[in-house]
């Protein structure tokens, strides 16, 4: 099953130069990086179909301690997750425990990225002699400083790797972060990295809600496009048009672009909405409106795609 574009690329993202994302997020060389863990046999509370591939095997600095430590990544904060990591954690220590890792006394932990909003995953409880606590490492990216981040990137205490996620950021809207963020971007060497800083800073621009400026001002910055970004497109729109195989070739392009849109924005869409696209028999129209669901930056701009005369083909 395919995630979405916002969950890919920001798991893709932290994998570009782990330690020094990984400095970055806990604000400084704290721990070395060993290695990404496998936990794939562990579901997720309440989604038990999504494999965290983001635990990553951390050595403490001087005390040489080994932790895990999941990142999990939101596009909006998510007020359960201080549940949801309570019962991952207790699975992955007792996951780590019976595989002997660390002694059988392994060390967990957990940080926190919000795309959008801002979040509040540490909280506790503690009355007499009980306690229940959960502190986590929680960044919200669009309270980070924009211009702050660039500078420090200039001067190398936070890694290039740290580029894509400027467009979720505060400030990332003005002309001077703009042409900052390609100046710096354009420093890198390898190409292949270099085009997937531009497209995962598309992605991330199109979830802050701010595609449009970050499209124009990168589109004659890199004309490599990122290869990996054009893969996750074209997978989500395959998949979701494998759901209308068994079914009518209208029906089933209403039923794909149904499933991109719930992917994308949520599983509750407007009735309405809903109603105007199983209602329409027209597979070239059905098929426009698809592709404007995997490029709208909102479910309210992909409503104006539909009811666009233009983009109708009218």
């Amino acid at each position: 099953m395919a995630q979405n574009p916002f969950d890919q690329a920001s798991r893709y993202a932290a994998k570009l130069d782990p330690p020094g994302y990984l400095d970055w997020l806990f604000g400084g060389p704290q721990f070395t990086f060993v290695d990404w863990l496998d936990a794939r046999t562990l579901p997720f509370p309440h989604d038990p179909e999504r494999i965290c591939d983001t635990v990553a095997g951390l050595k403490a600095v001087g005390s040489g301690v080994s932790w895990a430590v999941p990142v999990e990544f939101n596009r909006e904060p998510d007020p359960a997750m201080y549940g949801r990591l309570l019962i991952y954690l207790g699975l992955l220590w007792l996951e780590l425990r019976q595989r002997g890792v660390a002694g059988g006394d392994p060390a967990v932990g957990a940080a926190v990225v919000n795309l959008t909003g801002r979040g509040q995953t540490s909280r506790g409880a503690q009355h007499g002699g009980l306690r229940t606590q959960l502190d986590v490492v929680e960044r919200n990216m669009a309270h980070e400083d924009a211009a702050n981040v660039l500078r420090a990137i200039a001067a190398g205490t936070i890694a290039r790797c740290v580029l894509p996620w400027v467009p979720l950021m505060h400030g990332a809207d003005e002309s001077a972060i703009l042409e900052r963020w390609q100046e710096l971007a354009g420093a890198e060497a390898d190409a292949e990295k270099r085009a997937d800083y531009g497209g995962l800073a598309l992605v991330f621009a199109e979830a802050a809600g701010r595609q449009e400026i970050w499209s124009e001002a990168l589109w004659r910055w890199n004309m490599v496009e990122s290869q990996v970004v054009n893969r996750w497109k074209a997978e989500a729109k395959a998949e979701g048009k494998a759901e209308g195989k068994a079914e009518g070739k209208a029906e089933g392009e209403a039923s794909a672009l149904l499933r991109v849109l719930r992917k994308r924005f949520g599983v509750d869409l407007p009735a309405d909405l809903v109603a105007v696209i199983e209602a329409c028999k027209d597979t070239p129209l059905l098929s426009r409106w698809l592709d404007a669901a995997l490029d709208a930056v909102s479910l309210e701009a992909f409503r104006q795609a539909v009811e666009s005369p233009h983009r109708n083909g009218a």
